[in-house]
C-alpha cells in the first residue's frame, strides 16, 4: 500500500486499478490481439492458443517489470519481452505482432478503467442514497447560504444535500455513458506491419481514427472486434 492509495481507490475499485490489476489488462489486450489475428489467418491458430496461454498474471514479477519499464520507458516493452520468453520459440515472432508498447499500454488502461467503473458506480450509488436521505431528513434544517464564498441569506441543509444528488446523478450518466476504445495503430499509426490487413482486426477502424496522438480516448472511434477484451470485463 502506498501513501495515497487509501485516497485516490478504496474499497473493491483499488484491486482494479492496483499494479496487478494492470498486468492483467496489458496480458489480456496482447491475448486478444493474437486470438483476434489468428481468426483472420494473420497467424496460426496454434501459435495464437501458445500466446494466450502465456497470458497467465501469475507468470509474471511485478515488481521485476516495474524495475525495467524506467529504462524502457513503459512497462509494456519489458512484459513483451518476458511473455516471449514463455511462449515456445516457434510462436515468439507472433507476440505483440504489429502493435506498439502505446497500443497496449492504452488499451490496457481502458480495460483497467471500464473494470474499475462497476465497483466505482456502486460506490457513487451509496453516495447517492446518503444524499437523498440526509436531503429528506434535513429539509427543515436552517443554515446559512453562502455567495461568493461570504455569508448570505438562509438556506436547508436538505437543499444543499439534494444539489450534491443533483450533481452525482449528472456524473453517474456521464460514466454510464463512456466509451472506452481500443488503440491499435502501430509504431506509426499506419498497421504496416500486417501487409494492409490491419485495420480488420479492428473493423471499421482505418489507420487515421488512432487517438494515442490526439489524447481523447472519451471520443472513440470504432466497434472493437468481437475477439478483443469485452468492455465488461
Amino acid at each position: 500500500m502506498d501513501l495515497f492509495s487509501g485516497t485516490f481507490a478504496r474499497g473493491s475499485t483499488a484491486p482494479e486499478v492496483s499494479a496487478a490489476g494492470w498486468l492483467a489488462a496489458m496480458l489480456d489486450v496482447e491475448a486478444a490481439l493474437a486470438v483476434a489475428q489468428a481468426g483472420l489467418g494473420l497467424m496460426p491458430p496454434e501459435a495464437a492458443a501458445a500466446i494466450e496461454d502465456a497470458c497467465a498474471p501469475e507468470r509474471y514479477d511485478v515488481g521485476k517489470l516495474a524495475e525495467l519499464a524506467g529504462p524502457a520507458g513503459n512497462p509494456v516493452i519489458p512484459l513483451v519481452a518476458a511473455l516471449r520468453e514463455q511462449v515456445p520459440p516457434e510462436h515468439r515472432k507472433h507476440v505483440h505482432r504489429g502493435a506498439t508498447s502505446q497500443d497496449v499500454n492504452d488499451t490496457a488502461a481502458m480495460l483497467v478503467a471500464r473494470r474499475a467503473l462497476a465497483p466505482l458506480i456502486a460506490d457513487l450509488d451509496a453516495i447517492r442514497d446518503a444524499c437523498a436521505a440526509l436531503a429528506d431528513a434535513h429539509r427543515r434544517t436552517v443554515m446559512a447560504g453562502r455567495t461568493v464564498g461570504q455569508q448570505a441569506v438562509p438556506v436547508t441543509f436538505g437543499l444543499k444535500a439534494a444539489g450534491w444528488l443533483t450533481a452525482l446523478g449528472r456524473d453517474r450518466a456521464a460514466l454510464v455513458g463512456l466509451r472506452l476504445p481500443v488503440q491499435y495503430g502501430g509504431a506509426a499509426g499506419t498497421l504496416s506491419a500486417l501487409g494492409g490487413r490491419g485495420h480488420e482486426v479492428i473493423p471499421a477502424s482505418p489507420p487515421s481514427s488512432t487517438w494515442r496522438s490526439r489524447c481523447c480516448p472519451g471520443t472513440p472511434t470504432a466497434p472493437r472486434s468481437p475477439s478483443w477484451p469485452a468492455p465488461s470485463a
